[in-house]
């Protein structure tokens, strides 16, 4: 089995639409097999209320 490295090099070299359809999937995959992004911004209610309502 290919790693995602190993499915780029294959596809810089070759330019087949095969051969990077099997790159996004050994990516997606391996973007399955990864718990959450930690980077991920959480939505934290920031909003600024702008309209005063009475």
């Amino acid at each position: 089995m290919m790693d995602e490295k190993d499915a780029w090099n294959t596809f810089l070299k070759s330019g087949s639409i095969h051969d990077y359809l099997e790159y996004k999937a050994i990516q997606h995959k391996n973007a399955d097999a990864l718990p959450e992004a930690k980077d991920e911004v959480q939505n934290q209610g920031t909003d600024t209320q702008k309209t005063e309502y009475r």
